[in-house]
């Protein structure tokens, strides 16, 4: 058992801890604010975090972002330590030179999304604001490189503590915005494209339609026996947006039968979430109503999601996926860069900073998606086999979680298919375990 001093127990600083201590070092302990009680305590493993140390102990010096309520900016000092990026750097006679969990907390938090900062086209939170960004570490996991550098520190002082066993996971997932290029549309929308794409002269698109709906063709975005066929036996998760037709949502009515038959047949072999529509931003009441409707299809209930184009405003969009009984949410990542936006390759706990308490929505964050190296980045095979090459080397050396963002649509060209197998192979070759085995 760890004991823990520190001069005042907070929902934040009880969150760190737990999710430094049991989640990832897996170390039983005990927080303390009693000093009398902690000096006489007998246990050879203490630390103290705190601006002073008591009992000559193990000490870690600790800033006041644990101990407040507060949103508000933050001068947060930035430096290296042995070559690796550290928040929250001090020059006080501590064990680590830095706030390990005030950064941490930080990061998981993401408290810089709470700050009003600029956003995208699409209102999301721009990963140019991100500290990690600027610091040129958003491709690291550098969360789990700082609990690596404080499980260092522990291992010295206190050899004999028992630090919990992990493997790299992986855990692939699929975003069904558009199940159809032109099948299995409605009446009116497979006439209004037909005269749209006449109006516009676009006769390629126009035969490419035509011999698709005569069945000469196969449809572009139909790529789910492919898909199949090279995940094997690896079951993944696919999310579905049941949103009503209109500018950013684009898949056939949940009452439509080849719809309903491909959701099926996804279901049995893999997992199902809910990609909550564009609409639904605007009108929370639609999260319950989609749910509703995809449930109604599988028969099972829904606890997992993924927002549509990302749409993530803090706490609100968490806030409503958590009132929707959404235990699960893998949203958390960049439309236009890869990386580690939280910092982390591993799945966590939500903070609401506005409401300051531990929430039960799990976190899984993605580290890439495959539009942000082609559509985005313009980058060919090569370079983009060696950046997931690269995350899954990250991933590993740090026993993580390793998520990749693919949807239907795009697996339809040879590059897109030779970059989705790379991938594969080189989660096999590293032998990952997956999440949902």
């Amino acid at each position: 058992m760890l004991l823990i001093y520190t001069i005042k127990i907070t929902p934040r600083l009880k969150y760190i801890m737990q999710y430094v201590f049991d989640e990832q070092l897996g170390v039983p302990y005990k927080i303390i604010n009693d000093e009398q009680e902690f000096l006489k305590d007998s246990s050879a493993t203490k630390i103290v975090y705190s601006k002073n140390n008591i009992g000559n102990c193990l000490h870690f010096f600790s800033a006041d972002l644990l101990f407040e309520k507060d949103i508000k900016e933050l001068t947060i000092t930035v430096d290296k330590i042995n070559d690796t990026i550290v928040l929250f750097r001090h020059d006080k006679k501590d064990a680590l030179g830095f706030d390990v969990f005030a950064a941490v907390f930080y990061l998981l938090s993401r408290y810089e999304e709470y700050l009003n900062k600029p956003t995208d086209k699409f209102g999301n939170f721009d990963f140019g604001n991100s500290i990690l960004y600027q610091q040129h570490c958003l491709h690291t996991p550098i969360v789990e490189q700082w609990i690596n550098m404080l499980k260092e520190v522990l291992m010295k002082n206190f050899p004999l503590l028992q630090f919990k066993k992990t493997q790299p996971q992986f855990a692939l997932s699929f975003d069904i915005d558009v199940a159809y290029e032109y099948n299995n549309r409605s009446v009116a929308r497979t006439v209004g494209g037909i005269a749209k794409k006449i109006l516009q002269l676009n006769f390629s698109a126009l035969k490419s339609q035509l011999l698709t709906l005569a069945h000469l063709k196969t449809d572009a975005f139909d790529t789910y026996n492919y898909i199949f066929s090279k995940i094997k036996t690896n079951k993944a998760i696919f999310f579905f947006n049941m949103g009503k037709y209109g500018r950013y949502d684009k898949n056939p009515s949940y009452k439509n039968k080849k719809f309903k038959q491909l959701i099926l047949k996804i279901a049995e072999k893999n997992n199902v979430g809910l990609h909550p529509s564009y609409a639904s931003n605007s009108n929370y009441n639609l999260i319950a109503i989609e749910k509703k409707q995809l449930e109604e299809i599988i028969k099972i209930k829904i606890t997992s999601s993924r927002q549509h184009y990302l749409k993530l405003k803090l706490p609100e969009t968490y806030e409503q996926l958590i009132q929707n009984q959404i235990e699960q949410d893998y949203t958390l990542g960049y439309h236009d860069i890869y990386g580690f936006r939280a910092g982390t390759c591993n799945s966590f706990l939500f903070f609401n900073l506005e409401k300051n308490e531990t929430t039960n929505l799990r976190l899984l964050p993605f580290a890439i998606m495959e539009g942000t190296l082609d559509d985005v980045m313009k980058l060919d095979v090569n370079a983009s086999k060696k950046i997931i090459s690269d995350l899954i080397g990250e991933v590993c050396r740090s026993n993580g979680l390793f998520i990749p963002l693919w949807h239907n649509s795009t697996l339809n060209t040879k590059n897109r298919w030779e970059i989705f197998e790379y991938m594969l192979t080189e989660i096999e070759r590293r032998k990952m375990k997956n999440l949902f085995d």
